[in-house]
Protein backbone atom coordinates (compact mmCIF):
# COMPACT_ATOMS: atom_id res chain seq x y z
CA UNK A 1 0.00 0.00 0.00
CA UNK A 2 2.95 2.19 1.16
CA UNK A 3 4.36 1.70 -2.66
CA UNK A 4 1.26 2.16 -4.40
CA UNK A 5 1.12 5.92 -2.84
CA UNK A 6 4.81 6.56 -3.27
CA UNK A 7 3.92 5.76 -6.98
CA UNK A 8 0.93 7.89 -7.28
CA UNK A 9 2.39 10.73 -5.07
CA UNK A 10 5.54 10.83 -8.00
CA UNK A 11 2.65 11.58 -10.81
CA UNK A 12 1.29 14.42 -8.54
CA UNK A 13 4.83 15.58 -8.44
CA UNK A 14 5.56 14.74 -11.84
CA UNK A 15 2.53 17.16 -13.32
CA UNK A 16 3.97 19.87 -10.39
CA UNK A 17 7.38 19.45 -12.21
CA UNK A 18 5.57 19.87 -15.74
CA UNK A 19 4.16 23.08 -14.65
CA UNK A 20 7.02 24.41 -13.21
CA UNK A 21 9.33 23.89 -16.46
CA UNK A 22 7.04 25.10 -18.61
CA UNK A 23 7.01 28.40 -16.92
CA UNK A 24 10.67 28.47 -17.11
CA UNK A 25 10.84 27.28 -20.03
CA UNK A 26 7.79 28.82 -22.62
CA UNK A 27 10.13 32.32 -23.24
CA UNK A 28 13.04 30.72 -24.43
CA UNK A 29 11.91 29.14 -27.88
CA UNK A 30 12.29 31.40 -30.77
CA UNK A 31 9.50 31.69 -33.57
CA UNK A 32 8.56 28.92 -35.75
CA UNK A 33 7.61 29.62 -39.69
CA UNK A 34 4.18 28.94 -38.84
CA UNK A 35 3.17 30.83 -36.22
CA UNK A 36 2.42 33.87 -37.68
CA UNK A 37 0.28 32.90 -39.85
CA UNK A 38 -1.45 30.51 -37.42
CA UNK A 39 -1.82 33.37 -34.82
CA UNK A 40 -3.01 35.46 -38.30
CA UNK A 41 -5.66 32.80 -38.89
CA UNK A 42 -7.07 32.47 -35.60
CA UNK A 43 -7.46 36.06 -35.09
CA UNK A 44 -9.33 36.31 -38.35
CA UNK A 45 -11.52 33.51 -37.39
CA UNK A 46 -12.06 34.92 -34.10
CA UNK A 47 -13.19 38.37 -35.83
CA UNK A 48 -15.69 36.58 -37.75
CA UNK A 49 -16.92 34.91 -34.99
CA UNK A 50 -17.40 38.21 -32.94
CA UNK A 51 -18.47 40.06 -36.37
CA UNK A 52 -21.25 37.08 -36.81
CA UNK A 53 -22.65 37.34 -33.30
CA UNK A 54 -22.72 41.17 -33.31
CA UNK A 55 -24.74 41.01 -36.70
CA UNK A 56 -26.95 38.59 -35.93
CA UNK A 57 -28.05 40.69 -33.17
CA UNK A 58 -28.22 43.55 -35.50
CA UNK A 59 -30.27 42.00 -37.49
CA UNK A 60 -32.56 40.60 -34.92
CA UNK A 61 -33.56 43.64 -33.42
CA UNK A 62 -33.09 46.10 -36.38
CA UNK A 63 -33.03 44.56 -39.54
CA UNK A 64 -29.73 45.47 -40.93
CA UNK A 65 -28.25 43.39 -43.66
CA UNK A 66 -25.80 40.85 -42.90
CA UNK A 67 -22.33 40.92 -43.80
CA UNK A 68 -20.36 37.98 -45.60
CA UNK A 69 -17.71 35.83 -45.04
CA UNK A 70 -15.92 36.85 -48.49
CA UNK A 71 -16.34 40.51 -47.43
CA UNK A 72 -14.39 40.25 -43.92
CA UNK A 73 -11.73 38.70 -45.93
CA UNK A 74 -11.68 40.67 -48.39
CA UNK A 75 -11.12 43.48 -45.27
CA UNK A 76 -8.64 41.81 -43.43
CA UNK A 77 -6.25 40.35 -46.34
CA UNK A 78 -6.04 43.65 -47.57
CA UNK A 79 -4.65 44.99 -44.69
CA UNK A 80 -1.17 44.66 -43.33
CA UNK A 81 -2.13 42.22 -40.90
CA UNK A 82 -1.70 39.74 -43.56
CA UNK A 83 1.63 39.49 -44.85
CA UNK A 84 3.22 37.60 -48.19
CA UNK A 85 -0.58 37.27 -49.45
CA UNK A 86 -1.37 34.97 -47.11
CA UNK A 87 -5.22 34.17 -46.82
CA UNK A 88 -7.41 32.50 -43.87
CA UNK A 89 -7.67 28.67 -43.62
CA UNK A 90 -11.38 27.11 -44.05
CA UNK A 91 -10.22 25.62 -40.88
CA UNK A 92 -9.73 27.14 -37.15
CA UNK A 93 -8.63 25.17 -34.54
CA UNK A 94 -11.34 25.56 -31.72
CA UNK A 95 -8.35 26.17 -29.29
CA UNK A 96 -6.82 28.84 -31.21
CA UNK A 97 -10.05 30.70 -30.74
CA UNK A 98 -10.05 30.48 -27.10
CA UNK A 99 -6.92 31.95 -27.13
CA UNK A 100 -7.88 34.66 -29.13
CA UNK A 101 -10.75 35.37 -26.75
CA UNK A 102 -8.03 35.49 -23.98
CA UNK A 103 -5.84 38.13 -25.86
CA UNK A 104 -9.30 39.85 -26.71
CA UNK A 105 -9.98 39.68 -23.03
CA UNK A 106 -6.59 41.19 -21.46
CA UNK A 107 -6.05 43.61 -24.34
CA UNK A 108 -2.65 42.26 -24.82
CA UNK A 109 -1.12 44.08 -27.58
CA UNK A 110 2.45 43.69 -27.91
CA UNK A 111 3.60 41.03 -30.55
CA UNK A 112 6.55 39.72 -28.34
CA UNK A 113 3.97 39.36 -25.31
CA UNK A 114 1.01 37.59 -27.92
CA UNK A 115 3.12 35.04 -29.08
CA UNK A 116 5.14 33.88 -25.82
CA UNK A 117 1.98 33.61 -24.34
CA UNK A 118 1.04 32.04 -26.80
CA UNK A 119 3.62 29.26 -26.24
CA UNK A 120 2.88 29.26 -22.85
CA UNK A 121 -0.74 28.06 -23.56
CA UNK A 122 0.29 25.83 -26.13
CA UNK A 123 2.35 24.20 -23.31
CA UNK A 124 -0.86 24.16 -20.59
CA UNK A 125 -3.26 22.79 -23.29
CA UNK A 126 -0.53 19.79 -23.92
CA UNK A 127 -0.49 19.16 -19.93
CA UNK A 128 -3.92 18.51 -20.49
CA UNK A 129 -3.63 16.01 -22.92
CA UNK A 130 -1.06 14.30 -20.70
CA UNK A 131 -3.29 14.24 -17.61
CA UNK A 132 -6.31 12.33 -19.97
CA UNK A 133 -2.83 10.51 -21.17
CA UNK A 134 -2.65 9.57 -17.50
CA UNK A 135 -6.56 8.56 -17.21
CA UNK A 136 -6.14 6.54 -20.46
CA UNK A 137 -3.15 4.30 -19.42
CA UNK A 138 -4.44 3.72 -16.02
CA UNK A 139 -7.99 2.94 -17.69
CA UNK A 140 -5.96 0.15 -19.39
CA UNK A 141 -3.27 -1.13 -17.05
CA UNK A 142 -4.82 -0.05 -13.66
CA UNK A 143 -1.52 0.79 -12.54
CA UNK A 144 0.46 4.21 -11.31
CA UNK A 145 2.92 2.85 -12.11
CA UNK A 146 2.74 2.44 -16.10
CA UNK A 147 0.90 5.35 -15.63
CA UNK A 148 3.93 6.94 -14.58
CA UNK A 149 6.41 5.68 -17.37
CA UNK A 150 3.69 6.80 -20.14
CA UNK A 151 3.08 10.30 -19.16
CA UNK A 152 7.00 10.61 -18.91
CA UNK A 153 8.06 9.20 -22.12
CA UNK A 154 5.24 11.49 -23.60
CA UNK A 155 6.77 14.74 -21.89
CA UNK A 156 10.14 14.12 -22.22
CA UNK A 157 10.25 12.86 -25.54
CA UNK A 158 12.38 15.89 -26.69
CA UNK A 159 10.93 16.93 -30.25
CA UNK A 160 7.58 16.54 -28.65
CA UNK A 161 8.50 18.92 -25.46
CA UNK A 162 10.10 21.50 -27.79
CA UNK A 163 6.78 21.65 -30.08
CA UNK A 164 4.90 21.51 -26.89
CA UNK A 165 5.33 24.99 -27.09
CA UNK A 166 5.43 26.46 -30.17
CA UNK A 167 3.42 23.98 -32.84
CA UNK A 168 -0.50 24.58 -32.02
CA UNK A 169 -2.03 22.63 -34.61
CA UNK A 170 -0.72 18.96 -34.43
CA UNK A 171 0.21 19.47 -30.33
CA UNK A 172 -3.08 20.37 -29.70
CA UNK A 173 -4.46 17.40 -32.24
CA UNK A 174 -2.05 15.03 -30.26
CA UNK A 175 -4.47 16.30 -27.04
CA UNK A 176 -7.22 16.52 -28.24
CA UNK A 177 -7.22 12.69 -29.79
CA UNK A 178 -5.89 11.61 -26.44
CA UNK A 179 -9.13 12.81 -25.06
CA UNK A 180 -11.34 12.16 -27.37
CA UNK A 181 -10.30 8.09 -27.57
CA UNK A 182 -10.36 7.95 -23.58
CA UNK A 183 -13.96 9.21 -23.60
CA UNK A 184 -14.84 7.20 -26.77
CA UNK A 185 -13.71 4.16 -24.10
CA UNK A 186 -15.65 5.17 -21.53
CA UNK A 187 -18.69 5.62 -23.82
CA UNK A 188 -18.25 1.95 -25.22
CA UNK A 189 -18.21 0.52 -21.81
CA UNK A 190 -21.39 2.51 -20.31
CA UNK A 191 -23.67 4.88 -23.19
CA UNK A 192 -24.90 7.20 -20.85
CA UNK A 193 -26.27 10.43 -21.94
CA UNK A 194 -23.70 12.50 -20.27
CA UNK A 195 -20.94 10.36 -21.58
CA UNK A 196 -22.61 10.38 -25.01
CA UNK A 197 -22.42 14.52 -24.89
CA UNK A 198 -18.90 14.17 -23.55
CA UNK A 199 -17.18 11.90 -26.87
CA UNK A 200 -19.31 13.89 -29.08
CA UNK A 201 -17.99 17.47 -27.99
CA UNK A 202 -14.19 15.80 -28.03
CA UNK A 203 -15.14 14.41 -31.65
CA UNK A 204 -16.35 17.53 -33.49
CA UNK A 205 -13.31 19.64 -31.17
CA UNK A 206 -10.81 16.93 -32.68
CA UNK A 207 -12.30 17.01 -36.09
CA UNK A 208 -12.67 21.25 -36.36
CA UNK A 209 -8.60 21.17 -35.61
CA UNK A 210 -8.05 18.50 -38.13
CA UNK A 211 -10.24 16.73 -40.44
CA UNK A 212 -8.19 13.25 -40.28
CA UNK A 213 -9.73 13.14 -36.76
CA UNK A 214 -12.23 11.32 -38.61
CA UNK A 215 -9.84 7.88 -38.95
CA UNK A 216 -9.56 7.44 -34.73
CA UNK A 217 -13.31 8.39 -34.69
CA UNK A 218 -14.39 5.79 -36.82
CA UNK A 219 -12.28 3.21 -35.64
CA UNK A 220 -13.89 3.87 -32.34
CA UNK A 221 -16.93 3.92 -33.97
CA UNK A 222 -16.03 0.08 -35.98
CA UNK A 223 -15.24 -1.38 -32.30
CA UNK A 224 -18.41 -0.06 -31.04
CA UNK A 225 -20.25 -1.75 -33.94
CA UNK A 226 -18.28 -4.73 -33.03
CA UNK A 227 -19.35 -4.73 -29.21
CA UNK A 228 -23.19 -4.65 -30.84
CA UNK A 229 -23.40 -7.66 -32.64
CA UNK A 230 -21.73 -9.30 -29.97
CA UNK A 231 -24.33 -8.64 -27.78
CA UNK A 232 -27.96 -7.88 -29.43
CA UNK A 233 -29.00 -6.55 -25.83
CA UNK A 234 -26.43 -4.29 -25.57
CA UNK A 235 -27.03 -2.82 -29.25
CA UNK A 236 -31.06 -2.36 -28.18
CA UNK A 237 -30.55 -0.83 -24.49
CA UNK A 238 -28.25 1.99 -26.26
CA UNK A 239 -29.02 2.69 -29.98
CA UNK A 240 -31.01 5.85 -28.62
CA UNK A 241 -27.41 6.59 -27.40
CA UNK A 242 -25.73 6.04 -30.28
CA UNK A 243 -28.22 7.58 -32.23
CA UNK A 244 -27.63 11.31 -29.89
CA UNK A 245 -23.54 10.50 -30.70
CA UNK A 246 -24.68 11.05 -34.19
CA UNK A 247 -26.72 14.21 -33.82
CA UNK A 248 -24.62 15.51 -30.74
CA UNK A 249 -21.47 15.36 -33.39
CA UNK A 250 -22.78 16.79 -36.03
CA UNK A 251 -24.33 19.68 -33.99
CA UNK A 252 -21.22 20.66 -32.41
CA UNK A 253 -18.98 20.49 -35.55
CA UNK A 254 -21.33 23.04 -37.17
CA UNK A 255 -21.04 25.37 -33.67
CA UNK A 256 -16.73 25.31 -33.21
CA UNK A 257 -16.54 25.35 -37.47
CA UNK A 258 -17.03 29.26 -37.98
CA UNK A 259 -16.77 28.65 -41.82
CA UNK A 260 -20.02 27.00 -41.86
CA UNK A 261 -22.11 28.60 -40.24
CA UNK A 262 -23.10 30.34 -43.25
CA UNK A 263 -24.01 27.97 -46.45
CA UNK A 264 -22.84 24.66 -44.14
CA UNK A 265 -23.51 22.27 -47.14
CA UNK A 266 -22.38 24.45 -50.10
CA UNK A 267 -19.30 25.96 -48.15
CA UNK A 268 -18.04 22.32 -47.14
CA UNK A 269 -18.35 20.97 -50.44
CA UNK A 270 -15.98 23.88 -51.41
CA UNK A 271 -13.65 22.87 -48.70
CA UNK A 272 -13.74 19.34 -49.76
CA UNK A 273 -12.71 21.07 -53.71
CA UNK A 274 -10.20 22.92 -52.38
CA UNK A 275 -8.03 20.06 -50.70
CA UNK A 276 -8.52 17.92 -52.79
CA UNK A 277 -7.07 20.54 -55.36
CA UNK A 278 -4.75 21.83 -53.19
CA UNK A 279 -1.27 21.55 -53.59
CA UNK A 280 1.50 21.79 -51.13
CA UNK A 281 4.42 20.56 -52.85
CA UNK A 282 8.11 21.73 -50.78
CA UNK A 283 11.18 19.83 -51.16
CA UNK A 284 12.52 17.37 -48.44
CA UNK A 285 16.04 16.83 -47.28
CA UNK A 286 15.50 12.83 -46.61
CA UNK A 287 17.81 10.45 -46.41
CA UNK A 288 20.68 12.76 -48.13
CA UNK A 289 18.24 13.31 -50.88
CA UNK A 290 16.00 16.24 -52.18
CA UNK A 291 12.42 15.01 -52.55
CA UNK A 292 9.06 16.66 -53.14
CA UNK A 293 6.91 16.27 -50.48
CA UNK A 294 4.11 15.07 -52.48
CA UNK A 295 5.55 12.12 -53.60
CA UNK A 296 7.50 11.01 -50.48
CA UNK A 297 8.42 7.39 -50.48
CA UNK A 298 6.21 4.66 -48.41
CA UNK A 299 8.85 4.41 -45.39
CA UNK A 300 9.43 8.27 -45.20
CA UNK A 301 6.90 8.49 -41.95
CA UNK A 302 8.26 4.61 -40.69
CA UNK A 303 11.59 6.21 -41.06
CA UNK A 304 11.00 9.45 -39.37
CA UNK A 305 9.39 7.81 -35.96
CA UNK A 306 12.23 5.38 -35.71
CA UNK A 307 15.34 7.81 -35.88
CA UNK A 308 13.17 10.44 -33.89
CA UNK A 309 11.51 8.01 -31.23
CA UNK A 310 13.56 6.78 -27.98
CA UNK A 311 15.38 3.66 -28.38
CA UNK A 312 13.44 2.21 -25.71
CA UNK A 313 9.94 3.04 -26.56
CA UNK A 314 10.89 1.54 -30.41
CA UNK A 315 12.24 -1.52 -28.92
CA UNK A 316 9.02 -2.05 -26.69
CA UNK A 317 6.62 -0.67 -29.34
CA UNK A 318 8.20 -3.33 -31.22
CA UNK A 319 7.74 -6.45 -29.04
CA UNK A 320 4.00 -5.61 -27.56
CA UNK A 321 3.12 -5.41 -31.31
CA UNK A 322 4.56 -8.94 -31.72
CA UNK A 323 1.92 -9.99 -28.66
CA UNK A 324 -0.60 -8.34 -29.54
CA UNK A 325 -1.20 -9.35 -33.07
CA UNK A 326 -0.02 -13.24 -32.24
CA UNK A 327 -2.73 -12.61 -29.87
CA UNK A 328 -5.30 -11.33 -32.07
CA UNK A 329 -4.59 -13.57 -34.88
CA UNK A 330 -5.10 -16.37 -32.65
CA UNK A 331 -8.47 -15.04 -31.45
CA UNK A 332 -9.55 -14.41 -35.26
CA UNK A 333 -8.78 -18.26 -36.38
CA UNK A 334 -10.68 -19.03 -33.54
CA UNK A 335 -13.82 -16.98 -33.55
CA UNK A 336 -17.09 -18.25 -33.95
CA UNK A 337 -20.07 -16.49 -35.26
CA UNK A 338 -21.32 -14.30 -32.55
CA UNK A 339 -17.74 -12.88 -32.48
CA UNK A 340 -17.27 -13.55 -28.84
CA UNK A 341 -14.06 -14.63 -28.78
CA UNK A 342 -12.64 -11.85 -31.11
CA UNK A 343 -11.17 -10.64 -27.85
CA UNK A 344 -11.53 -11.81 -24.13
CA UNK A 345 -12.11 -8.83 -21.96
CA UNK A 346 -11.91 -4.99 -22.20
CA UNK A 347 -7.75 -5.26 -22.09
CA UNK A 348 -7.49 -7.14 -24.66
CA UNK A 349 -9.50 -4.88 -27.15
CA UNK A 350 -7.69 -1.63 -26.00
CA UNK A 351 -4.27 -3.28 -26.86
CA UNK A 352 -5.89 -4.29 -30.60
CA UNK A 353 -7.46 -1.08 -30.62
CA UNK A 354 -4.25 1.13 -29.77
CA UNK A 355 -2.11 -1.11 -32.14
CA UNK A 356 -4.67 -1.07 -35.27
CA UNK A 357 -4.93 2.77 -35.43
CA UNK A 358 -1.56 3.13 -35.44
CA UNK A 359 -1.09 1.03 -37.91
CA UNK A 360 -3.96 2.18 -40.02
CA UNK A 361 -2.59 6.21 -39.54
CA UNK A 362 0.81 4.82 -40.84
CA UNK A 363 -0.92 3.21 -43.75
CA UNK A 364 -3.39 6.31 -44.56
CA UNK A 365 -0.05 8.16 -44.63
CA UNK A 366 1.60 5.90 -47.45
CA UNK A 367 -1.23 5.71 -49.90
CA UNK A 368 -1.66 9.53 -49.65
CA UNK A 369 2.00 9.85 -50.17
CA UNK A 370 2.25 13.31 -49.17
CA UNK A 371 5.23 14.28 -46.31
CA UNK A 372 6.89 17.06 -44.71
CA UNK A 373 8.33 18.71 -41.91
CA UNK A 374 9.33 15.47 -40.65
CA UNK A 375 6.66 13.30 -39.21
CA UNK A 376 4.40 15.89 -37.66
CA UNK A 377 1.82 15.55 -38.96
CA UNK A 378 1.28 11.97 -37.18
CA UNK A 379 2.54 13.38 -33.97
CA UNK A 380 -0.76 11.99 -32.53
CA UNK A 381 -0.45 8.12 -32.66
CA UNK A 382 3.06 8.67 -30.61
CA UNK A 383 0.54 7.91 -27.31
CA UNK A 384 -0.70 4.89 -29.21
CA UNK A 385 2.57 3.80 -29.78
CA UNK A 386 3.83 4.81 -25.78
CA UNK A 387 0.84 2.06 -25.49
CA UNK A 388 1.65 -0.31 -27.30
CA UNK A 389 5.16 0.27 -26.09
CA UNK A 390 3.57 -0.29 -22.10
CA UNK A 391 2.41 -3.20 -24.03
CA UNK A 392 5.47 -5.29 -24.71
CA UNK A 393 6.53 -4.36 -21.37
CA UNK A 394 3.25 -5.73 -19.42
CA UNK A 395 3.56 -9.18 -21.76
CA UNK A 396 7.28 -9.36 -21.69
CA UNK A 397 6.78 -9.24 -17.48
CA UNK A 398 4.39 -11.92 -17.47
CA UNK A 399 6.18 -13.89 -20.28
CA UNK A 400 9.42 -14.10 -17.98
CA UNK A 401 8.64 -13.89 -14.43
CA UNK A 402 11.75 -13.58 -13.07
CA UNK A 403 12.45 -10.94 -10.36
CA UNK A 404 16.18 -10.52 -12.14
CA UNK A 405 14.07 -9.74 -16.19
CA UNK A 406 11.64 -7.77 -14.60
CA UNK A 407 14.30 -5.46 -12.95
CA UNK A 408 16.25 -5.69 -16.13
CA UNK A 409 13.10 -4.19 -18.02
CA UNK A 410 12.71 -1.26 -15.79
CA UNK A 411 16.82 -0.50 -15.62
CA UNK A 412 16.63 -0.06 -19.54
CA UNK A 413 13.44 2.37 -18.88
CA UNK A 414 15.08 4.24 -16.17
CA UNK A 415 18.28 4.94 -18.35
CA UNK A 416 16.58 5.84 -21.32
CA UNK A 417 14.38 7.99 -19.61
CA UNK A 418 17.19 9.45 -17.25
CA UNK A 419 19.08 10.21 -20.65
CA UNK A 420 16.26 12.13 -22.25
CA UNK A 421 15.80 14.04 -19.23
CA UNK A 422 19.60 14.98 -19.32
CA UNK A 423 19.47 15.44 -23.54
CA UNK A 424 16.63 17.87 -22.96
CA UNK A 425 18.50 19.52 -20.18
CA UNK A 426 21.52 19.71 -22.56
CA UNK A 427 20.44 21.16 -25.59
CA UNK A 428 17.73 23.65 -24.03
CA UNK A 429 15.89 25.10 -26.24
CA UNK A 430 16.86 22.97 -29.10
CA UNK A 431 15.40 19.56 -28.64
CA UNK A 432 13.69 20.01 -31.88
CA UNK A 433 16.66 18.43 -33.87
CA UNK A 434 16.71 15.04 -31.48
CA UNK A 435 17.89 12.48 -32.95
CA UNK A 436 18.12 9.08 -31.46
CA UNK A 437 21.29 7.09 -31.69
CA UNK A 438 20.71 5.84 -35.18
CA UNK A 439 22.12 8.39 -36.47
CA UNK A 440 22.89 10.42 -33.71
CA UNK A 441 26.52 11.61 -35.42
CA UNK A 442 25.38 12.14 -39.05
CA UNK A 443 21.88 13.49 -38.94
CA UNK A 444 23.05 16.44 -40.83
CA UNK A 445 23.41 14.46 -43.72
CA UNK A 446 20.65 12.77 -43.82
CA UNK A 447 17.85 15.08 -42.86
CA UNK A 448 16.57 18.28 -42.49
CA UNK A 449 17.24 19.94 -38.79
CA UNK A 450 15.88 22.64 -37.93
CA UNK A 451 13.13 23.45 -40.97
CA UNK A 452 10.80 26.10 -39.10
CA UNK A 453 13.86 28.18 -37.83
CA UNK A 454 13.40 28.59 -34.20
CA UNK A 455 17.47 28.69 -33.92
CA UNK A 456 17.90 31.93 -35.65
CA UNK A 457 16.24 33.78 -32.32
CA UNK A 458 19.13 32.55 -30.75
CA UNK A 459 21.30 33.61 -33.06
CA UNK A 460 19.55 37.16 -33.33
CA UNK A 461 19.77 37.59 -29.57
CA UNK A 462 23.51 36.74 -29.37
CA UNK A 463 24.84 39.37 -31.68
CA UNK A 464 22.34 42.26 -30.33
CA UNK A 465 23.70 41.33 -26.80
CA UNK A 466 27.12 41.20 -27.67
CA UNK A 467 27.35 44.29 -29.71
CA UNK A 468 26.96 47.79 -29.38
CA UNK A 469 27.31 49.64 -32.99
CA UNK A 470 23.59 50.15 -33.95
CA UNK A 471 21.54 49.27 -36.25
CA UNK A 472 23.36 45.56 -36.97
CA UNK A 473 22.98 44.88 -40.32
CA UNK A 474 22.10 40.67 -40.03
CA UNK A 475 20.90 38.36 -43.19
CA UNK A 476 20.74 34.84 -43.75
CA UNK A 477 22.04 32.20 -46.13
CA UNK A 478 19.53 29.58 -45.71
CA UNK A 479 15.44 28.94 -46.37
CA UNK A 480 13.99 30.62 -43.18
CA UNK A 481 13.57 33.94 -43.41
CA UNK A 482 14.47 36.15 -40.22
CA UNK A 483 11.78 38.90 -40.54
CA UNK A 484 9.27 36.85 -38.21
CA UNK A 485 12.23 35.79 -35.39
CA UNK A 486 12.01 39.86 -34.49
CA UNK A 487 8.43 39.49 -33.46
CA UNK A 488 9.64 38.11 -30.13
CA UNK A 489 12.26 40.63 -29.78
CA UNK A 490 11.22 44.02 -27.44
CA UNK A 491 10.53 47.00 -29.53
CA UNK A 492 13.84 48.51 -28.09
CA UNK A 493 15.91 44.78 -29.63
CA UNK A 494 13.63 45.72 -32.82
CA UNK A 495 15.38 48.37 -33.35
CA UNK A 496 18.92 47.29 -33.54
CA UNK A 497 18.29 45.39 -36.26
CA UNK A 498 18.40 45.89 -39.62
CA UNK A 499 17.60 42.90 -42.10
CA UNK A 500 19.05 42.85 -45.44
CA UNK A 501 20.48 41.02 -48.52
CA UNK A 502 23.78 39.06 -48.02
CA UNK A 503 26.40 41.29 -49.48
CA UNK A 504 25.00 43.80 -46.97
CA UNK A 505 25.33 42.11 -43.95
CA UNK A 506 27.57 42.44 -41.54
CA UNK A 507 26.53 39.35 -39.74
CA UNK A 508 25.21 36.22 -41.88
CA UNK A 509 23.25 33.71 -40.21
CA UNK A 510 22.65 30.23 -41.62
CA UNK A 511 20.34 27.25 -40.11
CA UNK A 512 21.12 24.85 -42.99
CA UNK A 513 17.78 24.62 -44.28
CA UNK A 514 18.54 23.52 -47.34
CA UNK A 515 16.51 24.06 -50.68
CA UNK A 516 17.85 22.83 -53.95
CA UNK A 517 17.59 26.32 -55.52
CA UNK A 518 19.06 27.77 -51.83
CA UNK A 519 22.83 28.96 -51.72
CA UNK A 520 23.10 28.80 -48.31
CA UNK A 521 27.81 28.52 -48.73
CA UNK A 522 29.18 31.07 -47.10
CA UNK A 523 32.27 33.19 -48.95
CA UNK A 524 34.50 32.35 -45.90
CA UNK A 525 37.65 34.67 -47.63
CA UNK A 526 34.94 37.72 -46.39
CA UNK A 527 33.18 36.24 -43.44
CA UNK A 528 34.56 34.17 -40.35
CA UNK A 529 32.82 32.04 -37.67
CA UNK A 530 31.22 33.99 -34.78
CA UNK A 531 29.22 31.85 -33.29
CA UNK A 532 26.99 28.48 -33.34
CA UNK A 533 24.80 26.44 -31.94
CA UNK A 534 25.47 22.86 -31.65
CA UNK A 535 23.53 19.40 -30.91
CA UNK A 536 25.35 16.30 -30.77
CA UNK A 537 28.58 18.69 -31.93
CA UNK A 538 26.97 18.97 -35.11
CA UNK A 539 26.35 22.66 -36.02
CA UNK A 540 22.54 23.40 -36.23
CA UNK A 541 23.40 26.98 -36.77
CA UNK A 542 26.02 29.57 -37.70
CA UNK A 543 26.56 33.04 -37.80
CA UNK A 544 29.42 34.39 -39.96
CA UNK A 545 30.70 38.44 -39.06
CA UNK A 546 32.45 40.08 -41.65
CA UNK A 547 36.45 39.90 -41.46
CA UNK A 548 37.34 44.03 -40.54
CA UNK A 549 39.06 44.45 -43.86
CA UNK A 550 35.96 44.08 -45.79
Amino acid sequence: MKKLFNIKTSIYFSFLLFIIIGFYSYDDYGMSLDEQYHRNNSYFWYTYLKSTIKDFITTVFSGAETFTYESLKTNLTSSSFYQNNDEPAFIAAPLSLFYEFLVDIFNIEREKNIFELRHLYNFFIFLVGIFFFYKLIYFRYKSYLYSLIGILFLFFTPRIFAESFYNEKDIFFLTLIIINIYIGFIFLKDPKLNNTILFSLSSALAFDTRIMAFIPITFMLIFLSFKCMRSVLFFKKNLKFIIYYFIFTLAFILIFWPYLWHNPIINLLNLLEVIDGADWSVNNFYLGEFILSSYVPWHYHIIWILVTSPIVVILFFLLGSFFVLRRGLFRLINVNDDLNDIWRGDNEMLDLFFLLLTIICIIAFIMKGVGYSGWRHLYFIYPLIIMTFLSGIYYLSIIFRTKLTINLIYLLVVFNLSYLIYWNIKNHPHQYVYFNSIYKSNFNEKFDMDYWGLSNNTSINYIIQNNNSYPIKIATKSFAALHKNLLLLSNNDKKKVDLVTPNEADFIITNYYKRMDNEFLIDESKYEKYYEILVNNISINTVYKKISSF
